[in-house]
């Protein structure tokens, strides 16, 4: 009996520190691949889509982004658990309390019943509150200090601290929009 006591305790421990643990989301994981990893470098993100079997996003959504403020990038398109995954690397502005911010971007977006778990996981990795000052969707602002991310508001965008931070690369946005069911993940780094 002592034995199966023991098994018992042994099993709900692994189960705790194992089965207990958030599961790695794959698309989460495809997004990081792609553009976090690259740190929103379009050559980079996109020569990774290259390697991973994208090919070129169509044209209707390729205009469909430029409509959005979003230009000379270019986009790959993947099916995906019978879904079709559009993935964006460019260069954009969007436009933060009331000006725009430059930015180098990478997107992901995909039409998938599992919309809110990839939401979770894109704002559990930012690891910072949503900026209010953002007006569509969520979005964070955040200093990544070697992986680990600092709030950062969007007041100090405007500060010499921050413009200097911005100029060193430590500076970092996520934005998670689009529809429950059809999810878009941006991934942005400001540049002056």
């Amino acid at each position: 009996m002592r034995r199966f006591g023991a098994w018992l305790v042994g099993a709900a421990i692994l189960a705790l520190t194992s089965g207990g643990a958030a599961q790695a989301n794959p698309t989460f994981e495809t997004f990081r691949d792609l553009c976090v990893t690259t740190r929103a470098d379009a050559s980079a993100a996109l020569a990774a889509a290259d390697r991973s079997g994208w090919t070129d996003m169509p044209a209707m959504f390729q205009d469909e982004i430029a409509k959005q403020g979003f230009g000379q990038g270019r986009g790959r398109a993947k099916m995906f658990n019978r879904a079709l995954m559009l993935m964006y690397a460019g260069n954009g502005a969007p436009v933060v309390d009331g000006e725009p911010i430059a930015v180098k971007v990478c997107a992901l977006g995909l039409r998938t019943s599992a919309g809110e778990a990839l939401r979770k996981a894109a704002t559990d990795w930012a690891g910072v509150p949503a900026s209010p000052e953002f007006r569509k969707g969520q979005a964070f602002a955040f200093l990544d200090d070697g992986g680990v991310h600092r709030a950062f508001s969007v007041a100090e965008f405007k500060t010499p601290r921050g413009k200097d931070l911005i100029r060193q690369g430590r500076v970092a946005m996520l934005f998670v929009a689009g529809q429950p069911a059809a999810p878009f993940i941006v991934y942005a780094i400001p540049t002056l």
